[in-house]
């Protein structure tokens, strides 16, 4: 097998049969399969995802095929309860055998029908690579998201979400975290890429163990590039293949908003996770 798709699903199920039915229509002759993974499967999940086990063909525009003659594997994996992200998706991971990965969000489109041709040839011509991400585009707006980041600062996370982000000094770091003064239509090194679409070969994630399950929802992302630059490989934005996804983040929100939601309390708990793993150590790729 040369490439799973890897999709690990939490409230999406809709958007995940759309997701799936958009890789059916990518132009490819690369065998593929996809394992989709339902963190705390309840059964009206069950029910809007079984027909993609059951007869996955039914999902391809008329007169198209994929890998062949045969029907790409699609394994779904139900979870009863939430794993968090790190975990769902090793355990999917576990149950794959494709030499290059894609880790996928549930609302991810493949709009590009040449997407996964480009990111596998990219990635096969660059050996260095340790991940890869296209340019992901907001459904509502066609806007570009902002994916990609610089290394984690906790004091900065915090600031971003209060009345601290207008100050001059405090601003300017900010919108240099978020990247803001990036060339998005250019292919460069970054420091790291939202998970919501990585590619990534198998060995290395192998290597460097998959994500880290100390974290629960977030910072595994920048945890794992972390991991991939300190092995001497590089992380790798790619716009030159496009999808979108529903631009909707778990995350969002502001300092009110931290005391009426549960993942913003998450992602506090997680990024001082992230700032003590990594408190005396200094950006690896900038020793590169």
């Amino acid at each position: 097998m040369k490439v799973s798709i890897i999709i690990l699903d939490f409230e999406k199920s809709t958007r995940v049969v759309k997701n799936v039915e958009s890789i059916f229509r990518q132009k490819t002759n690369l065998d593929f399969e996809i394992v989709i993974a339902v963190n705390r499967a309840t059964a009206q999940k069950k029910r809007e995802l079984e027909p993609l086990r059951i007869n996955p063909r039914d999902t391809l525009p008329a007169g198209r095929q994929v890998s062949g003659d045969n029907n790409p594997r699609v394994e779904l994996i139900f979870n009863k309860e939430n794993l968090g992200y790190p975990r769902g998706v090793n355990e999917a991971v576990k149950n794959s055998s494709g030499e290059i990965l894609f880790i996928v969000n549930p609302d991810i489109m493949w709009r590009d029908e040449n997407a996964l041709a480009k990111l596998v040839n990219f990635l096969e011509r660059n050996p260095k690579i340790g991940v890869l991400a296209p340019q992901q585009r907001n459904d509502s707006d066609g806007k570009t998201a902002q994916t990609i980041r610089a290394f984690p600062k906790l004091a900065l996370q915090i600031a971003r979400r209060t009345w601290l982000r207008r100050l001059p000094g405090i601003r300017k770091r900010v919108e240099f975290d978020e990247m803001r003064h990036l060339d998005f239509s250019k292919i460069q090194k970054v420091d790291w890429l939202q998970s919501s679409f990585w590619v990534v070969r198998r060995d290395l994630w192998e290597e460097l163990s998959g994500l880290d399950e100390r974290f629960f929802l977030f910072m595994s992302d920048p945890d794992f590039c972390w991991r991939v630059w300190n092995s001497g490989k590089e992380v790798i934005y790619f716009p030159e293949a496009v999808v979108a996804a529903d631009g909707i983040r778990c995350s969002a929100g502001g300092f009110l908003t931290f005391f009426k939601k549960w993942t913003l309390r998450q992602h506090l708990r997680d990024a001082w996770k992230y700032r003590l793993k990594y408190f005396w150590q200094k950006n690896p790729r900038k020793q590169k």
